[in-house]
């Protein structure tokens, strides 16, 4: 006899395998900057972990809205959400994710809302978090620290395999060199906007 297993369940099951990790698409910077329902440059203010309404634990970050990008105005602070998380003596960790830590400075593209609690909030992960490297000239740099030099659609090349955490034809300089500042940045993703879908 099949035994039919909750959604819940089969839902952490899949959270569970080291597949999570791989399962993220990969992005190019002008679908990036099209599928976002929300792109917002913003500080994390804290963190808090909490009962999901399907029983899985979600961390829940908020955020101060520093300037919205793209999408209609949000309230400070923003709250985002994502899986996983540990509460007392239980965890709950998804493969291949990295949240953004109370302090972080950083340009952010939210997926577009929907009905239900998603795994991760952010449009291609990683793909969609944009750090600000402070100091004397800020520089945005990618989730892992490199700096971003340009965002140039005509470099997104193919898609060849998931997303390894960066955009197609967001290009990437050396560690400690310098990039685009955010405001460079926010002016090249609102011309990015304003140009003719193909």
């Amino acid at each position: 006899m099949t035994r039919l297993l909750p959604l819940g369940f089969l839902l952490s099951a899949l959270l569970a395998t080291p597949a999570a990790a791989t399962s993220v698409r990969s992005l190019g910077i002008r679908e990036l900057t099209a599928g976002a329902g929300l792109v917002f440059e913003g500080r994390v203010l804290a963190s808090e972990v909490r009962e999901g309404r399907r029983g899985g634990l979600r961390t829940c970050l908020r955020f101060e809205v520093l300037e919205v990008v793209k999408g209609t105005p949000v309230a400070s602070p923003l709250e985002l959400c994502f899986a996983g998380g540990t509460r007392g003596s239980r965890t709950l960790r998804v493969e291949g994710m990295r949240l953004p830590q109370p302090g972080e400075h950083g340009i952010y593209f939210v997926a577009p809302s929907e009905e239900g609690e998603r795994v991760h909030p952010l449009l291609g992960w990683d793909q969609g978090r944009f750090r600000v490297r402070e100091g004397p000239e800020p520089v945005v740099t990618s989730a892992s620290g490199d700096p971003v030099l340009a965002l140039e659609p005509a470099a997104e090349g193919f898609a060849t395999g998931p997303g390894g955490g960066v955009a197609r034809g967001a290009r990437l300089g050396a560690p400690g060199a310098s990039g685009l500042s955010p405001a460079a940045f926010k002016a090249r993703v609102r011309e990015l906007l304003a140009e003719p879908a193909r």
